[in-house]
């Protein structure tokens, strides 16, 4: 809306408008990663091909649109901490304990690859305690963004621990370290930096997405047909780059729901059918395109995805709605009888 009312390309508003390095937040937290300029970039040869494409469907009763959705989500809150705990094991694997259930996110690859990335170790070496809350400390909610960032931290805190011990005494295994009057379990804490009082919250690091819709609409019915997303990330190191590009994917499809077709309503929506989330009727095309700025305070240089794969797809949804129609609907789900309103609305 902004961009309209400047006579701006929304792409070139965003860019503008970014956050750099050494800057605040407005809560006067400094920044000193922010490579949102990078993503918008990676982003810009679909974006200019996206518009020629749409060009020839500026008129007549099918319209192609294309809509930005752009923003940055924090990851790992200021003053948390987490826990994770490693132990040599006689057969020269490691064991991993960390209050890290897996809802979808990865967690179980995540700290099986960084043991064995940093222990240089087989994957098969590596035994994971994630369920069982008595052999694990607090380490946090398992949740959105900061599993990675948090926990897969801490992780890397207690193996470098083992690795000094096992370096400074040449062991092996842990009958090994034992010999040498040195315990084969080692606690890591990753604790978060603390703002000043009056500050505000904030966040130690962010991951930075930029979401681009291209849709057609029927203005007779209102009906919004979904073309393509293309989801441009930049989540520090990739550790692993399917479970990145499945979370991702997976956030577009749940945000376009969110956009077009579900809606709570009380004494009606009472089921998964009623509440309209995605099928695979519903699918489109997507693309994902990762760059990769690690992160100083990250596990290997990662933050994580998480929340933002959904932040920027509805707001995308809306803007290509705009492009295509004329018409701002903002009341969502964008359902057919309300964009057929919005659009019947130009005219009167």
């Amino acid at each position: 809306m902004l961009a309209e009312k400047l006579g701006m390309d929304p792409f070139e508003l965003r860019l503008q408008n970014s956050l750099k390095p050494g800057e605040s937040k407005c809560t006067g937290f400094v920044v000193e990663e922010w490579p949102f300029p990078e993503v918008m970039k990676s982003v810009r040869p679909h974006y200019e091909r996206a518009l020629k494409d749409a060009t020839p469907y500026r008129t007549g009763r099918i319209r192609r649109g294309v809509g930005l959705g752009a923003g940055a989500h924090g990851v790992g809150r200021v003053g948390e901490d987490a826990t994770a705990v490693v132990e040599l094991l006689p057969d020269g694997g490691v064991s991993v304990c960390a209050a890290a259930a897996d809802p979808g996110e990865g967690n179980d690859s995540m700290l099986s690859q960084i043991t064995a990335h940093v222990m240089n170790i087989p994957m098969e070496k590596i035994q994971l305690q994630t369920r069982e809350t008595d052999l694990t400390a607090s380490a946090g909610p398992a949740a959105g963004s900061r599993i990675t960032f948090m926990i897969g931290g801490a992780l890397i805190v207690a193996l470098e621990q083992l690795k000094e011990a096992m370096k400074a005494t040449g062991a092996k295994t842990s009958q090994d370290l034992a010999a040498a009057g040195k315990p084969a379990r080692y606690v890591g804490v990753k604790k978060n930096q603390d703002v000043k009082p009056g500050e505000g919250p904030s966040f130690v690091t962010d991951i930075h997405g930029v979401q681009m819709v291209e849709l057609e609409v029927d203005t007779e019915t209102g009906e919004v047909k979904i073309l393509k997303i293309t989801a441009a990330v930049d989540p520090g190191t990739v550790i692993n780059p399917h479970n990145v590009t499945g979370q991702l994917e997976g956030g577009l499809d749940m945000g376009v729901g969110y956009a077009l077709r579900e809606e709570y309503i009380p004494g009606k929506t009472i089921d998964w059918y009623t509440s309209k989330f995605p099928s695979i009727r519903n699918n489109f095309d997507m693309e994902i395109v990762l760059t990769q700025t690690p992160r100083a305070k990250g596990p290997l240089g990662a933050t994580g995805v998480g929340e933002m794969c959904l932040v920027p797809t509805a707001p995308a949804v809306i803007n290509a709605i705009r492009n295509a129609t004329g018409a701002w609907v903002c009341d969502l789900p964008a359902t057919p009888d309300k964009v057929k309103a919005a659009i019947a609305a130009l005219t009167k």
